[in-house]
């Protein structure tokens, strides 16, 4: 399970994920440039001006088009999608591109293959990982599992991710319960480990490099964490590509 020394850039965090060329990743923060969410109730004049500034910022070489990420299983193509259209993952083959998700806890899973022709990312909570959204994104790539790697980003770490019997038990119907995934806590329920239920599941389908940033968006104030605000903006967790693969 390697861990990214994720670096602070000018702008968010780089992964230390090796990536081909003309491909690039970053994560935002509370800061730069903050809330990038129109559901939370922000300002929605001070939601569009932080993704005015994440795109010249970043030069971002085309505008994302963000998802209505439902905690599902459903899969876009970047080229033929519509912004706003309800979905957990987004993939592109075509240049330019970019795939983008938004998180406050849940997993930002970035996908990358190892000549750089596809990307991906994948909005993942417990019930999108029990649901199958990684399964569902990866039959949906134009590449196999093999020649992927993997990026899992900023999200609540096990020792603050607090779930009942429904979440283990659902885990547990997908043989992914152990003593690393899930232990007892003090009050008589489990912390889960959710990177590594979503390392498991990568590497259960084929994609064996995984990168885990190693970052908690719940003891981390440079994220959103909605279990200690439910009205916490949303970071986001961006894969591109800038020109075509030569």
């Amino acid at each position: 399970m390697p861990t990214t020394t994720s670096a602070n850039s000018d702008f968010g965090i780089t992964p230390a994920w090796p990536l081909a060329n003309g491909v690039q990743a970053r994560v935002t923060t509370v800061t730069a440039p903050g809330n990038l969410a129109v559901h939370v109730g922000d300002d929605p004049a001070a939601v569009i001006r932080h993704r005015r500034i994440l795109q010249r910022r970043l030069a971002l070489p085309v505008t994302p088009k963000w998802l209505n990420q439902v905690h599902g299983t459903q899969v876009v193509n970047y080229q033929s999608c519509q912004a706003g259209v309800t979905a957990d993952a987004i993939w592109a083959q075509s240049t330019p591109s970019v795939c983008a998700v938004l998180t406050a806890d849940c997993l930002p899973i970035l996908l990358a293959s190892h000549d750089g022709e596809v990307i991906a990312a994948v909005h993942a909570g417990w019930r999108g990982l029990v649901a199958g959204v990684v399964e569902q994104t990866l039959a949906a790539l134009p590449k196999p599992p093999s020649q992927l790697s993997a990026y899992i980003g900023p999200a609540i770490s096990r020792a603050h991710f607090q779930v009942g019997n429904d979440v283990y038990t659902a885990f547990a119907e997908r043989e992914l319960v152990d003593d690393a995934t899930f232990t007892r806590d003090q009050q008589g329920k489990w912390l889960a480990d959710l990177p590594l239920l979503a390392e498991r599941i990568l590497q259960s389908t084929g994609v064996m490099q995984v990168m885990q940033s190693g970052l908690c968006t719940f003891s981390d104030p440079r994220f959103s964490s909605y279990r200690q605000n439910p009205k916490a903006g949303r970071i986001a967790s961006l894969i591109w590509k800038n020109h075509p693969h030569s």
